[in-house]
């Protein structure tokens, strides 16, 4: 079957949300993501998506931002997610999503590409490292979370 690797269109936004609920889901995070189609349509000028289907629907999506590194002096895509439907897993289309969006990046000056995988997502952990992706455990990250901002914002 015949698959297409094309750039989101604003009506394949509620399968693009549904996907990233299923990698919440099929990641065991116990987190349920805020986002909407709406708040995926009205953020574009921040959030690229890539899409991938095939006639029968929605197979996957890749979800990046450009970013900048101060270290390397280089702009930077920064995957946000990568997400295969099941249905559609170990057929190569991970890949080709990330190809396409790297390719768009590239477009736009990205050099470097970063990412993070969830600690119970050891199938995506093996799926970088066999690109080439270095993992960093030096690296930690740190959340300011949106009630723990107002309380910086007001010296709290």
């Amino acid at each position: 079957m015949s698959v297409t690797i094309r750039p989101m269109a604003d009506d394949d936004a509620p399968a693009v949300v549904a996907m990233v609920q299923g990698l919440a889901r099929d990641t065991a995070t116990g987190v349920i993501p805020k986002l909407t189609p709406e708040g995926l349509i009205g953020n574009r000028d921040l959030i690229d998506v890539t899409i991938a289907e095939d006639p029968d629907g929605m197979l996957g999506a890749c979800l990046t931002l450009l970013t900048y590194s101060t270290w390397r002096d280089a702009k930077g895509l920064y995957v946000v997610d990568l997400f295969i439907d099941g249905r559609a897993r170990n057929r190569g289309i991970g890949l080709e999503l990330l190809r396409a969006a790297a390719r768009r990046g590239r477009a736009k000056g990205a050099r470097f590409i970063k990412l993070e995988v969830y600690h119970t997502n050891d199938g995506a952990a093996r799926f970088y490292e066999r690109l080439g992706f270095a993992r960093h455990d030096e690296d930690r990250l740190f959340i300011l979370e949106d009630e723990k901002v107002t309380e910086l914002l007001d010296g709290e």
